[in-house]
């Protein structure tokens, strides 16, 4: 009897290990990077995490938790629950201000998850959203910190601070913004679905921040100048069809019905990544199979009442462009 009781420990011990390195190794799939990371959060010596990751030595409750909050692994999923009707998302919330260690941790982890999508010839992102993308808007420098800024306003709530002109983005943060924008351009095959007041949410930022004193009439130029910017972007790319920085295929579609929340997926052949926007420069996140086959329902379903303006429907682009320029133009 305690024989059969210490072979279904040991099944069940392996199986939780073996569930936790697959989790692990979907997000960092090159092992000197999972490596290094391991060495970095849990503060041991290499040989000690190759001892664990060849299962010489088991990990620890606390290491386990330890790995599953700065990887944002569910730990439900790792040890097998699963509820019907209720599916583990996670949400990390780093600091893209004053960012400590374990924030910048977090940052490079999805940019090293990045790479290992952009890897996939068979590689998929779907975006819906009535704000301005954050795999976009970091190649232009002002709308970048308008939204970096609206984030530390809101995190930083209180009578501190600084107006936009005095407002820096810290370097590591610009940097690893612009580094997911260049990465997602790398991926086979985007689309976009976007909300016909895409531009309508920033002017009330803008107006927002100006009549409480935070937004001068030279910032708001700055943001009006690159506003514009944008569009012709975004037309460039309903024209061509492609990223001209990558030759990748991208499709834009303009949705019928309001958008009122962003969300998104990523897919390979062998990861299934699902993404609700949160707090602007967040999301809360699931790579539960049950959870993004019901994302991907839900987003076939607004593909279909919405129009596509890439390479097609000249009118709907023109009449979608006209009214961008139009809300911009009121700034």
């Amino acid at each position: 009897m305690f024989t059969q009781f210490f072979i279904r420990m040991k099944m069940v011990h392996d199986n939780i290990y073996n569930a936790l390195l697959k989790e692990i190794r979907k997000r960092i799939p090159q092992n000197s990077k999972l490596v290094n990371t391991l060495v970095d959060i849990l503060l041991i010596e290499k040989e000690a995490v190759y001892r664990r990751l060849r299962g010489e030595v088991p990990f620890t409750f606390h290491e386990i938790a330890v790995i599953t909050k700065h990887l944002e692994i569910s730990l439900d999923t790792i040890i097998g629950i699963e509820v019907q009707k209720s599916k583990p998302f996670q949400l990390i919330l780093p600091d893209f201000v004053n960012p400590h260690k374990e924030d910048l941790m977090m940052i490079d982890t999805f940019i090293h998850f990045m790479k290992s999508i952009i890897s996939d010839d068979d590689a998929e992102m779907v975006v819906i959203s009535n704000i301005l993308p954050q795999d976009l808007f970091p190649r232009f420098e002002y709308l970048s910190k308008l939204t970096v800024f609206k984030w530390y306003y809101h995190y930083y709530n209180d009578n501190q601070v600084k107006p936009f002109h005095e407002f820096t983005v810290p370097d590591i943060i610009r940097n690893g913004l612009k580094e997911q924008y260049l990465l997602a351009k790398n991926i086979k095959k985007t689309r976009y679905i976007f909300d016909n007041h895409l531009c309508e949410h920033v002017i009330k930022d803008v107006n927002y921040f100006s009549n409480i004193r935070l937004m001068d009439a030279e910032d708001i130029q700055k943001v009006k100048k690159e506003l514009f910017q944008f569009l012709d972007y975004l037309k460039n790319l309903t024209v061509n069809g492609t990223f001209k920085e990558t030759g990748n295929i991208v499709y834009i579609y303009v949705s019928d019905l309001d958008i009122l929340t962003s969300y998104s997926y990523m897919r390979t052949k062998n990861i299934k990544f699902s993404l609700i926007k949160a707090f602007l420069l967040t999301s809360v996140t699931s790579m539960n199979e049950d959870t993004f086959e019901k994302m991907r329902s839900w987003i076939q379903s607004v593909i279909k009442t919405s129009t596509l303006i890439t390479l097609a429907n000249e009118k709907q682009r023109i009449l979608f462009f006209e009214r961008q320029w139009e809300i911009v133009n009121s700034l």
